[in-house]
Protein backbone atom coordinates (compact mmCIF):
# COMPACT_ATOMS: atom_id res chain seq x y z
CA UNK A 1 0.00 0.00 0.00
CA UNK A 2 1.11 3.80 -0.38
CA UNK A 3 2.71 4.92 2.46
CA UNK A 4 1.35 8.73 3.17
CA UNK A 5 -1.65 8.20 0.77
CA UNK A 6 -5.14 7.85 2.82
CA UNK A 7 -6.57 4.69 1.43
CA UNK A 8 -10.04 3.16 0.79
CA UNK A 9 -11.21 1.45 3.96
CA UNK A 10 -12.37 -1.98 2.84
CA UNK A 11 -13.94 -4.24 6.13
CA UNK A 12 -12.69 -7.60 5.74
CA UNK A 13 -13.74 -10.76 7.39
CA UNK A 14 -11.36 -13.46 8.44
CA UNK A 15 -11.70 -16.26 6.54
CA UNK A 16 -10.22 -15.27 3.08
CA UNK A 17 -10.97 -16.97 -0.36
CA UNK A 18 -11.01 -16.33 -3.74
CA UNK A 19 -12.85 -13.80 -5.94
CA UNK A 20 -14.91 -14.80 -8.85
CA UNK A 21 -13.45 -15.21 -12.02
CA UNK A 22 -15.37 -12.95 -13.52
CA UNK A 23 -13.51 -10.29 -11.03
CA UNK A 24 -9.99 -11.00 -11.55
CA UNK A 25 -7.61 -13.52 -9.65
CA UNK A 26 -7.33 -11.63 -6.46
CA UNK A 27 -7.33 -13.28 -3.17
CA UNK A 28 -10.06 -11.57 -0.35
CA UNK A 29 -12.81 -12.77 1.73
CA UNK A 30 -15.87 -14.98 1.07
CA UNK A 31 -18.18 -13.31 3.27
CA UNK A 32 -17.20 -9.70 2.82
CA UNK A 33 -19.69 -7.07 4.09
CA UNK A 34 -21.06 -4.31 1.65
CA UNK A 35 -17.55 -2.26 0.44
CA UNK A 36 -18.11 1.02 1.68
CA UNK A 37 -16.99 4.66 0.66
CA UNK A 38 -14.18 6.01 2.47
CA UNK A 39 -12.64 9.89 2.82
CA UNK A 40 -9.86 8.61 0.18
CA UNK A 41 -12.41 8.34 -2.30
CA UNK A 42 -13.59 10.92 -4.10
CA UNK A 43 -17.64 11.81 -4.82
CA UNK A 44 -18.34 9.65 -8.42
CA UNK A 45 -19.11 11.70 -11.09
CA UNK A 46 -23.27 10.26 -11.61
CA UNK A 47 -24.60 10.68 -15.46
CA UNK A 48 -28.52 10.57 -15.67
CA UNK A 49 -30.49 8.10 -18.51
CA UNK A 50 -31.13 11.45 -20.00
CA UNK A 51 -27.38 12.75 -20.38
CA UNK A 52 -26.57 9.94 -21.20
CA UNK A 53 -29.03 9.85 -24.15
CA UNK A 54 -27.74 13.37 -25.45
CA UNK A 55 -23.80 12.07 -24.70
CA UNK A 56 -24.65 9.44 -27.40
CA UNK A 57 -25.96 11.96 -29.85
CA UNK A 58 -23.14 13.99 -29.27
CA UNK A 59 -20.64 12.05 -30.42
CA UNK A 60 -21.07 11.84 -34.21
CA UNK A 61 -18.20 10.55 -36.29
CA UNK A 62 -17.24 14.14 -37.03
CA UNK A 63 -16.62 15.13 -33.54
CA UNK A 64 -14.90 11.93 -32.75
CA UNK A 65 -12.04 12.58 -35.27
CA UNK A 66 -12.25 16.33 -34.37
CA UNK A 67 -11.51 15.36 -30.77
CA UNK A 68 -7.77 16.03 -29.41
CA UNK A 69 -5.61 14.24 -26.76
CA UNK A 70 -5.98 15.29 -23.52
CA UNK A 71 -3.31 17.23 -21.56
CA UNK A 72 -1.65 15.27 -19.29
CA UNK A 73 -0.07 12.74 -21.69
CA UNK A 74 2.68 14.85 -23.31
CA UNK A 75 1.44 17.07 -26.61
CA UNK A 76 5.22 17.11 -27.21
CA UNK A 77 4.91 16.82 -31.07
CA UNK A 78 4.94 20.73 -32.04
CA UNK A 79 8.24 20.55 -30.20
CA UNK A 80 10.19 17.73 -31.56
CA UNK A 81 8.05 14.77 -30.46
CA UNK A 82 8.76 13.29 -34.02
CA UNK A 83 12.50 12.94 -33.28
CA UNK A 84 14.13 9.20 -33.84
CA UNK A 85 13.62 6.94 -30.93
CA UNK A 86 16.83 6.04 -29.34
CA UNK A 87 18.52 3.00 -30.46
CA UNK A 88 18.10 0.06 -28.71
CA UNK A 89 14.34 1.16 -27.93
CA UNK A 90 11.42 -0.47 -29.74
CA UNK A 91 8.79 1.36 -32.24
CA UNK A 92 5.27 0.75 -31.65
CA UNK A 93 3.28 -1.14 -34.12
CA UNK A 94 -0.16 -0.21 -36.24
CA UNK A 95 -2.38 -3.03 -36.31
CA UNK A 96 -6.42 -2.94 -36.48
CA UNK A 97 -7.06 -2.74 -32.63
CA UNK A 98 -8.92 -5.25 -30.21
CA UNK A 99 -12.10 -5.14 -29.28
CA UNK A 100 -11.48 -5.10 -25.19
CA UNK A 101 -9.10 -1.48 -25.87
CA UNK A 102 -11.03 1.48 -27.51
CA UNK A 103 -11.34 5.23 -27.16
CA UNK A 104 -12.39 7.31 -24.35
CA UNK A 105 -14.33 11.12 -25.53
CA UNK A 106 -15.39 13.02 -23.15
CA UNK A 107 -15.75 17.03 -23.10
CA UNK A 108 -13.59 18.70 -20.33
CA UNK A 109 -14.86 21.60 -18.36
CA UNK A 110 -13.69 24.71 -20.80
CA UNK A 111 -16.13 22.75 -23.30
CA UNK A 112 -13.34 21.19 -25.34
CA UNK A 113 -13.78 17.60 -27.03
CA UNK A 114 -10.90 14.78 -26.21
CA UNK A 115 -9.84 11.57 -26.06
CA UNK A 116 -7.83 8.79 -23.99
CA UNK A 117 -7.71 5.20 -24.14
CA UNK A 118 -9.50 2.65 -22.36
CA UNK A 119 -9.52 -1.01 -21.61
CA UNK A 120 -12.51 -3.15 -20.36
CA UNK A 121 -11.53 -4.71 -17.13
CA UNK A 122 -13.41 -7.97 -15.76
CA UNK A 123 -16.49 -7.12 -12.96
CA UNK A 124 -19.34 -9.12 -11.32
CA UNK A 125 -21.17 -5.97 -12.91
CA UNK A 126 -19.54 -6.79 -16.30
CA UNK A 127 -19.47 -2.66 -16.85
CA UNK A 128 -16.08 -1.37 -15.82
CA UNK A 129 -13.77 0.46 -17.47
CA UNK A 130 -9.98 1.10 -16.51
CA UNK A 131 -8.59 4.29 -17.24
CA UNK A 132 -5.84 6.77 -16.46
CA UNK A 133 -7.88 9.30 -13.96
CA UNK A 134 -6.47 12.39 -15.41
CA UNK A 135 -8.50 11.28 -18.59
CA UNK A 136 -11.94 11.58 -16.24
CA UNK A 137 -10.96 14.40 -13.52
CA UNK A 138 -8.89 17.35 -14.03
CA UNK A 139 -7.20 16.62 -10.73
CA UNK A 140 -6.91 19.77 -8.37
CA UNK A 141 -8.59 22.67 -8.96
CA UNK A 142 -10.57 20.82 -11.64
CA UNK A 143 -13.71 18.50 -11.89
CA UNK A 144 -14.87 15.37 -13.63
CA UNK A 145 -15.12 15.53 -17.39
CA UNK A 146 -18.85 15.26 -19.43
CA UNK A 147 -20.15 13.40 -21.96
CA UNK A 148 -18.14 10.59 -21.66
CA UNK A 149 -18.49 7.67 -23.85
CA UNK A 150 -16.44 4.62 -24.99
CA UNK A 151 -16.02 3.46 -28.48
CA UNK A 152 -14.41 -0.32 -28.82
CA UNK A 153 -11.43 -0.69 -31.20
CA UNK A 154 -12.07 2.45 -32.67
CA UNK A 155 -10.29 2.68 -36.04
CA UNK A 156 -10.02 5.52 -38.15
CA UNK A 157 -13.50 7.01 -37.15
CA UNK A 158 -14.87 3.48 -37.49
CA UNK A 159 -17.33 2.47 -34.19
CA UNK A 160 -17.65 -1.20 -34.80
CA UNK A 161 -18.57 -2.00 -31.46
CA UNK A 162 -21.42 0.89 -31.22
CA UNK A 163 -20.94 4.18 -28.71
CA UNK A 164 -21.57 3.26 -25.02
CA UNK A 165 -22.09 5.97 -22.75
CA UNK A 166 -20.69 6.50 -19.21
CA UNK A 167 -23.21 6.05 -16.14
CA UNK A 168 -20.44 6.93 -13.59
CA UNK A 169 -16.56 7.52 -12.55
CA UNK A 170 -14.35 7.19 -9.85
CA UNK A 171 -10.92 8.28 -8.56
CA UNK A 172 -9.46 8.95 -5.50
CA UNK A 173 -9.30 11.83 -3.37
CA UNK A 174 -5.85 11.93 -3.67
CA UNK A 175 -6.13 12.46 -7.58
CA UNK A 176 -8.82 14.55 -7.11
CA UNK A 177 -7.09 16.65 -4.47
CA UNK A 178 -3.59 16.94 -5.13
CA UNK A 179 -3.39 15.25 -8.75
CA UNK A 180 -0.89 12.89 -6.80
CA UNK A 181 0.32 10.78 -9.94
CA UNK A 182 0.50 7.81 -7.76
CA UNK A 183 -2.70 7.55 -8.28
CA UNK A 184 -3.59 8.21 -11.49
CA UNK A 185 -6.21 5.24 -12.30
CA UNK A 186 -10.16 5.78 -12.45
CA UNK A 187 -12.72 3.35 -13.35
CA UNK A 188 -15.49 4.36 -15.54
CA UNK A 189 -19.27 2.42 -15.30
CA UNK A 190 -21.08 2.06 -18.75
CA UNK A 191 -24.82 1.59 -19.21
CA UNK A 192 -25.58 -1.53 -20.75
CA UNK A 193 -26.64 -0.83 -24.98
CA UNK A 194 -29.71 -2.76 -26.45
CA UNK A 195 -29.61 -4.97 -22.82
CA UNK A 196 -26.70 -6.09 -22.90
CA UNK A 197 -23.29 -5.10 -20.30
CA UNK A 198 -20.34 -4.21 -22.24
CA UNK A 199 -18.28 -7.29 -21.37
CA UNK A 200 -20.66 -9.93 -22.74
CA UNK A 201 -20.44 -7.90 -25.77
CA UNK A 202 -16.08 -7.81 -26.11
CA UNK A 203 -14.72 -9.45 -22.92
CA UNK A 204 -12.28 -8.15 -20.56
CA UNK A 205 -9.21 -8.41 -19.07
CA UNK A 206 -8.59 -9.09 -15.30
CA UNK A 207 -6.91 -6.67 -13.04
CA UNK A 208 -3.12 -7.64 -12.18
CA UNK A 209 -1.82 -6.83 -8.99
CA UNK A 210 1.53 -6.80 -6.88
CA UNK A 211 3.28 -8.54 -9.93
CA UNK A 212 6.65 -6.18 -9.22
CA UNK A 213 8.75 -5.17 -12.69
CA UNK A 214 10.96 -6.72 -15.04
CA UNK A 215 7.78 -8.45 -16.38
CA UNK A 216 7.01 -8.60 -20.52
CA UNK A 217 3.79 -6.69 -21.34
CA UNK A 218 1.53 -5.97 -24.49
CA UNK A 219 0.64 -1.91 -24.11
CA UNK A 220 -1.91 -0.62 -26.92
CA UNK A 221 -3.45 2.63 -27.29
CA UNK A 222 -4.80 5.63 -29.52
CA UNK A 223 -2.26 7.80 -30.44
CA UNK A 224 -4.00 11.09 -32.23
CA UNK A 225 -4.01 10.73 -36.57
CA UNK A 226 -2.41 14.08 -36.54
CA UNK A 227 1.28 12.42 -35.03
CA UNK A 228 0.92 9.28 -36.54
CA UNK A 229 -0.20 9.11 -40.03
CA UNK A 230 -0.50 5.53 -39.98
CA UNK A 231 -4.18 6.76 -38.44
CA UNK A 232 -4.27 3.03 -36.43
CA UNK A 233 -4.23 1.91 -32.92
CA UNK A 234 -0.49 0.96 -32.34
CA UNK A 235 0.49 -1.64 -29.90
CA UNK A 236 4.17 -2.84 -28.24
CA UNK A 237 5.44 -5.73 -26.57
CA UNK A 238 8.45 -4.39 -23.98
CA UNK A 239 9.44 -5.40 -20.26
CA UNK A 240 8.56 -2.67 -17.71
CA UNK A 241 11.24 -1.25 -15.12
CA UNK A 242 10.88 0.61 -12.06
CA UNK A 243 10.80 4.34 -11.89
CA UNK A 244 10.32 4.42 -8.41
CA UNK A 245 8.48 2.98 -5.66
CA UNK A 246 5.02 3.45 -7.02
CA UNK A 247 5.46 4.21 -10.49
CA UNK A 248 6.66 1.89 -13.55
CA UNK A 249 8.37 2.60 -16.79
CA UNK A 250 8.24 1.49 -19.88
CA UNK A 251 10.34 2.27 -23.31
CA UNK A 252 8.77 2.20 -26.44
CA UNK A 253 8.18 5.09 -29.34
CA UNK A 254 5.55 5.82 -30.68
CA UNK A 255 3.18 6.49 -27.61
CA UNK A 256 1.85 10.26 -28.55
CA UNK A 257 -1.08 11.99 -27.08
CA UNK A 258 -4.19 10.21 -27.13
CA UNK A 259 -2.20 6.83 -25.24
CA UNK A 260 -2.96 8.44 -22.11
CA UNK A 261 -4.99 5.12 -20.06
CA UNK A 262 -3.94 2.63 -22.18
CA UNK A 263 -3.57 -0.68 -20.59
CA UNK A 264 -0.48 -2.60 -19.79
CA UNK A 265 -1.54 -6.51 -20.32
CA UNK A 266 0.40 -9.18 -18.95
CA UNK A 267 0.11 -12.40 -20.01
CA UNK A 268 -1.53 -11.30 -23.12
CA UNK A 269 -3.22 -14.32 -25.17
CA UNK A 270 -3.24 -13.05 -28.80
CA UNK A 271 -5.74 -16.47 -29.49
CA UNK A 272 -8.09 -15.67 -27.10
CA UNK A 273 -7.25 -11.78 -26.21
CA UNK A 274 -7.34 -12.46 -22.58
CA UNK A 275 -4.57 -11.28 -20.12
CA UNK A 276 -3.84 -9.33 -16.96
CA UNK A 277 -3.68 -5.40 -16.69
CA UNK A 278 -0.90 -4.69 -15.00
CA UNK A 279 -0.72 -0.92 -15.79
CA UNK A 280 -1.92 2.05 -17.84
CA UNK A 281 -0.02 4.93 -19.05
CA UNK A 282 -0.04 7.64 -16.74
CA UNK A 283 1.10 8.67 -13.47
CA UNK A 284 4.52 10.62 -13.93
CA UNK A 285 4.87 13.19 -15.99
CA UNK A 286 1.42 12.98 -17.47
CA UNK A 287 2.08 9.49 -18.30
CA UNK A 288 5.74 10.58 -20.12
CA UNK A 289 6.70 13.54 -22.00
CA UNK A 290 8.52 12.15 -25.32
CA UNK A 291 6.18 9.37 -27.00
CA UNK A 292 9.35 7.04 -26.73
CA UNK A 293 9.22 6.56 -22.31
CA UNK A 294 5.79 6.04 -20.52
CA UNK A 295 5.13 5.64 -17.03
CA UNK A 296 2.25 4.10 -14.91
CA UNK A 297 1.68 4.04 -11.53
CA UNK A 298 2.37 0.66 -10.24
CA UNK A 299 -0.84 -1.38 -9.40
CA UNK A 300 -1.30 -2.99 -5.88
CA UNK A 301 -4.42 -3.15 -3.32
CA UNK A 302 -5.05 0.53 -3.72
CA UNK A 303 -6.30 -0.18 -7.44
CA UNK A 304 -7.99 -3.32 -6.41
CA UNK A 305 -10.21 -1.47 -3.92
CA UNK A 306 -11.19 1.17 -6.29
CA UNK A 307 -12.36 -1.31 -8.57
CA UNK A 308 -14.23 -3.24 -5.83
CA UNK A 309 -15.80 0.27 -5.24
CA UNK A 310 -16.26 1.16 -8.66
CA UNK A 311 -17.98 -2.54 -9.35
CA UNK A 312 -20.26 -2.19 -6.30
CA UNK A 313 -21.99 0.83 -7.12
CA UNK A 314 -22.38 -0.16 -10.64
Amino acid sequence: MRKGHMRLTVAVAASTGVVAAGAGAVVYSRTNPPVREAADVAAPLQVSAAEADQTERYWTARRMTAAAPVAGRALQPRVGARAATPRGVPTAKAFGGVRTIGALFFTTQDKRDHYCTASVIASNSRRLLLTAAHCIHGGKGHGYVRNVAFVPKYDRGRAPYGVWTARSALVYSGWQKRSDPDLDFGFVTLNPRKGRNIQNVVGAYRLGINRGTGLWVNVAGNPKAAWDRRDRPVWCRVKTKRQSRYQIRMDCGGFYGGTSGSPWILNYNARNNTGYVNGVLGGYQGGGNTHYTSYSPYFDKDIHNLRRLADSRA
